[in-house]
């Protein structure tokens, strides 16, 4: 994708407001491939695991190998409902592992980062609004497991996840940042259609 289309796309993106008492959120959507135009936009609130936080104070040590640098796309192969899970603090990078395996036609697409880290910043005195985006678009025709990534073979994305990267050769060195589920519809993997995520984490 040229960067102008992304640029177009995350300015679409970004017009879907959310209430100012959100700190932490991820937004979902679908668009088409060619015009980028944003077909359909969910977003939701997220859960940020204890192995987030062993991340993040790595990072403020001077660890840059764990900067946040991958988007996982979770989905389902069917044509039926989905059974979205309830993740807990104590889940990390092992659920998407050796959990994900156990359930049949659900995979997930490890994506690097579409763009670079946005900032942006308001009042310096009080901080408010800072925040951090992070972008990401759906590639590839299979996941980490093997499942088809298709229109074809019905699938639908139910969940994101945010990850460092310390090896960006090696997806079972990596560690988990942020995961969202709940009230996300699933969005589709439609014929001439991407799917997109955008994780937002505001400081205060």
């Amino acid at each position: 994708m040229n960067a102008e289309l992304l640029r177009a796309l995350q300015h679409q993106v970004e017009d879907v407001h959310l209430p100012s008492s959100f700190m932490t959120w991820w937004r979902l959507f679908s668009f088409d491939e060619k015009t980028g135009i944003v077909k359909k936009v969910v977003a939701q609130p997220n859960l940020i695991p204890y192995q987030g936080a062993d991340v993040l104070a790595r990072v403020l040590a001077g660890d840059v190998t764990l900067k946040a640098a991958s988007i996982l796309f979770e989905y389902q192969n069917t044509t039926g409902a989905i059974a979205v899970p309830t993740p807990t603090r104590d889940e990390g990078i092992d659920y998407y592992l050796t959990t994900i395996p156990l359930t049949p036609n659900r995979d997930y697409l490890r994506v690097a980062l579409s763009a670079p880290v946005a900032f942006s910043s308001s009042d310096s005195a009080k901080y408010e609004g800072n925040q951090a985006s992070f972008f990401a678009i759906s590639s590839g025709i299979k996941g980490i497991h093997n499942e088809p990534f298709s229109s074809a073979a019905h699938s639908k994305v139910f969940g994101v996840g945010l990850v460092s990267t310390p090896d960006p050769d090696q997806h079972t060195q990596d560690k988990l940042f942020s995961r969202s589920y709940d009230g996300f519809d699933p969005v589709p993997k439609e014929d001439g259609y991407q799917v997109g995520a955008q994780y937002v984490i505001r400081f205060r």
